[in-house]
């Protein structure tokens, strides 16, 4: 069973603590889970100890930081306190796994966005899978290895604007054809809808034939029936994964 333990202050942000609120409710609601908040001031001195080393435990073990140092709030302060933060934890048959907000990689990720993962995820299962690799560590791989994707794939360039958005990353294949990628953890409608749309106006910008263009989406996971969607609409779908070598 997946719990969610939420701590507040006085202090915290009343916009904060309704956005997680809400996202919890919804999380229960869609993925059977508990929760519930918890004010720090009542909390004893042993127990705001205990709070602090679980926190520094999870911490270790996630390799992720805790400790504000003037790059955003964190869940504990630089004077070593509970900040006002909003300190998400969340728990796993009794077992804490996570706490957020928190940095890796010098990326912050707030308790407001991990929630929204779970949320936008088939189930918990799913988001904590996805929850390990960032768009910007999916693109470091492709654009440093294109043949992840296919033989003889050669890299052109990231961030590409068009009118209408910005292509994720654009490959040249052995043909000679554009590749147009769009980056995402959990493929969704969003994703399918976004890579449609680059085909023209990337045609019109750069000169190039429509029919020399192919569109695609690297992601870390996709269900069946927007696996079907992207079938029909022509856009090819690569999948991370890795694979045990006998």
């Amino acid at each position: 069973m997946d719990t969610f333990r939420f701590y507040t202050r006085e202090d915290t942000p009343a916009e904060t603590i309704r956005q997680i609120v809400d996202s919890l409710e919804n999380i229960r609601d869609s993925h059977q889970c508990n929760f519930e908040i918890l004010a720090i001031e009542d909390l004893r001195d042993d127990e705001k100890d205990e709070l602090i080393e679980a926190i520094r435990v999870i911490s270790r073990k996630n390799a992720i930081g805790v400790v504000s140092k003037g790059r955003g709030s964190l869940p504990i302060s630089r004077k070593k306190n509970l900040s006002n933060v909003g300190i998400l934890i969340h728990s796993r048959d009794g077992k804490d796994i996570s706490v957020h907000p928190n940095v890796k990689n010098n990326k912050l990720t707030t308790a407001v966005q991990y929630l929204n993962l779970i949320l936008n995820s088939s189930s918990v299962e799913d988001a904590l899978d996805s929850n390990y690799i960032s768009e910007d560590d999916i693109s470091r791989m492709i654009t440093s290895l294109p043949e992840l994707i296919e033989p003889g794939l050669i890299f052109k360039e990231i961030e590409v604007e068009v009118d209408g958005g910005r292509i994720d990353a654009v490959f040249i294949d052995e043909q000679g054809k554009h590749f147009l990628i769009e980056i995402e953890i959990n493929a969704r409608d969003n994703a399918i809808g976004q890579v449609q749309r680059f085909n023209l106006p990337y045609a019109e910008k750069y000169g190039v034939d429509p029919e020399d263009i192919r569109l695609g989406i690297v992601c870390a996971s996709i269900d069946s029936s927007r696996m079907t969607a992207c079938r029909g609409a022509g856009i090819e779908v690569y999948c991370l994964c890795l694979k045990k070598m006998e």
